[in-house]
């Protein structure tokens, strides 16, 4: 091989080497790294999408910034990774948050999947049988007075089987600061009727529908029997959230706008009971349905007609690369319902006064009738939107107190 001929060929393999490393270790558009696990890409996801912090406390200021202070840090992890973890997640708003297919309590925010349990002889027994049995809610919680809660309950056998069982009794109950309340029972059963989609699939189906004080977290148990001849026993609880209030619906009016390079969506609401409220909704894109942000909104609204606004930070967008139309979805939310209002904070010594004599007698939230409609914004270039990490007094302060720790 001639001395030129042999230089190129290196000079090639070396690019190529170079090229490949790029490609392997550089983040894409929204910082993930190509070479990044499945558990690592998840993991990565969910501290991305909260908005807390990192590395310290769950609070979160009304100005938008983080309640963190010195004293909430986790010593178990180094400085240097808080503050690469908190400069990372500060791209964006606290209320303002990337929203991938890894976040499946914020895609699927209407249910709450639960495990198959392993089934033992008694109680006192450290073996499984080979039975495994679930109960499964279809829906975290029922909202509203016309909305019914339905749960599903199996066993199954070894080879993965469905096998009949006889439920003995079952009951529910409401539970309040320790206390028990009882309720209405439910309507079960594997007759395609009453909630029960195909009869005597085994799949039976308990139906509930709360009353007005059903209001709170609800518990169902049931007593069963199965296997050869029913002769083993069992016992299964669960739980969801009931809430048969209607404080609040979305009207269906919405509208869209950019400002300051983010994107504005406005969503209108009736309201029935005033308050302080609390509302989520997720971005999707319209063509793909990938999922780019989710969004709250923290306020007080009135009685009558109200509206919650949605920002969705410019660089979320820009990062994902997408131009619109996007699609806003899964919208939900609650009124607050704490013992303490925020105000009563900034109201000195007669403030004081109201916070040490509050009690809490009822639910700390009452949930807004869930919006099963989308809305569909108008088309956006991707490049209206800015490409400028958020910033704010409070994260600077942060980065200062972090460094400083650093050092």
């Amino acid at each position: 091989m001639k001395p030129v001929n042999k230089y190129v060929l290196y000079g090639a393999i070396v690019s190529f080497f170079l090229v490949l490393t790029v490609f392997v270790f550089w983040p894409t558009e929204r910082g993930e790294s190509w070479f990044e696990s499945e558990t690592e890409r998840k993991e990565r996801a969910e501290r991305m999408a909260k908005n807390s912090p990192p590395g310290g406390s769950d609070s979160v200021l009304e100005n938008g910034g983080s309640g963190t202070s010195l004293q909430d840090i986790d010593d178990s992890v180094p400085i240097e990774r808080i503050l690469e973890d908190y400069k990372e997640w500060s791209q964006y708003p606290p209320n303002s948050r990337p929203l991938t297919k890894y976040n499946e309590d914020l895609i699927r925010p209407f249910f709450i999947q639960t495990t198959m349990i392993a089934m033992a002889d008694s109680p006192e027994s450290k073996e499984t049988n080979g039975y495994n049995c679930q109960l499964q809610p279809l829906s975290w919680a029922v909202i509203g007075p016309q909305d019914q809660m339905r749960i599903t309950f199996e066993c199954r056998q070894q080879d993965g089987k469905r096998i009949p069982v006889d439920i003995k009794s079952h009951r529910m109950w409401r539970e309040f600061d320790g206390e028990k309340f009882g309720t209405l029972s439910a309507d079960v059963g594997d007759n395609g009727t009453n909630g029960d989609d195909i009869a005597k699939d085994l799949l039976y189906t308990f139906q509930w529908k709360p009353t007005q004080k059903d209001w709170g977290d609800m518990i169902l148990e049931i007593e069963f029997r199965y296997g050869p001849n029913f002769k083993k026993t069992g016992k299964l609880n669960t739980s969801f959230y009931s809430s048969p209030g209607r404080p609040a619906e979305l009207s269906g009016s919405f509208a869209d706008t950019t400002s300051d390079g983010s994107l504005i969506i406005r969503a209108g609401i009736n309201v029935y009971k005033a308050g302080n409220y609390h509302i989520e909704g997720n971005l999707k894109h319209a063509e793909t349905g990938e999922y780019i942000a989710w969004a709250t909104f923290d306020g007080k609204l009135s009685a009558g007609y109200g509206e919650a606004e949605f920002l969705f930070y410019g660089k979320l967008i820009r990062d994902s690369g997408l131009d619109g139309p996007f699609v806003l979805t899964d919208i939900r939310g609650h009124r607050v319902n704490l013992a303490v209002d925020p105000e009563w904070f900034s109201q000195g010594e007669e403030g004081l006064k109201k916070i040490q004599a509050a009690k809490t007698s009822e639910p700390d939230r009452e949930l807004v009738l869930p919006y099963k409609e989308f809305y569909k914004t108008k088309f956006y270039d991707n490049q209206q939107f800015t490409s400028k990490l958020w910033d704010s007094n409070e994260k600077q302060r942060r980065i200062k107190e972090l460094e400083s720790m650093e050092r």
